[in-house]
């Protein structure tokens, strides 16, 4: 109730920006959960400018519009957060991102193909663009065969190849190595994400 106090009091101030360092960290995970959804609720009736600082980037990827990822005070990467989840700039950024749960996070509108082209046939599922990979996986059963049209608004937008949503699953790795004085990054060679992408599919 006390984090639900703190966002009104913010809010009732009117400012043009809002500043939340790291306010739900002490919460329980359903708390938690239930913190971010009420703030993005309110996001959408209000278009506040907010900036969250957070270390759980499950909640900046849930929450953010524009993600800054910073290390040792300087900006690595920023941009819109599915962006920056399939094309990491730096092997940091591969690392960062790496442990995350891609079906839940990704968005259909992200690995979908554009429409022109396609002749849509009668078998093809449909599905919002807005949905999580995690959805179309269930609606499909498991099937890498399926093909689903993308809509916004009930309007068709594009195409989703079950075998491009699985390559939007394989992460690129770097391999890290142990030294004395701490981890260090080396990009693995494009081969050898392109084995590693084949073998997962």
């Amino acid at each position: 109730m006390q984090q639900r106090v703190g966002i009104a009091r913010a809010l009732a101030s009117n400012a043009p920006v809002m500043l939340m360092d790291e306010s739900f960290s002490a919460l329980d995970p359903l708390i938690r959960t239930d913190m971010q959804n009420l703030l993005l609720e309110l996001q959408n009736d209000l278009h506040k400018t907010i900036v969250f600082i957070t270390h759980d980037l499950d909640e900046a990827l849930k929450i953010a519009d524009h993600l800054v990822i910073l290390k040792d005070g300087s900006i690595i990467q920023q941009g819109e957060p599915q962006s920056i989840v399939l094309n990491p700039c730096d092997p940091y950024i591969e690392a960062f991102i790496g442990n995350i749960n891609r079906s839940r996070v990704l968005r259909v509108i992200s690995v979908m193909q554009p429409l022109q082209g396609f002749v849509l046939a009668e078998d093809d599922g449909e599905v919002d663009c807005n949905a999580s990979l995690d959805d179309v996986i269930a609606l499909s059963g498991g099937d890498t065969e399926r093909r689903f049209v993308v809509t916004r608004t009930g309007q068709p937008i594009g195409v989703l190849d079950m075998r491009n949503l699985v390559k939007a699953l394989v992460p690129r790795h770097s391999a890290v190595v142990i030294e004395a004085d701490g981890p260090t990054y080396s990009p693995l060679s494009a081969q050898e994400r392109n084995r590693r992408a084949r073998a997962a599919s």
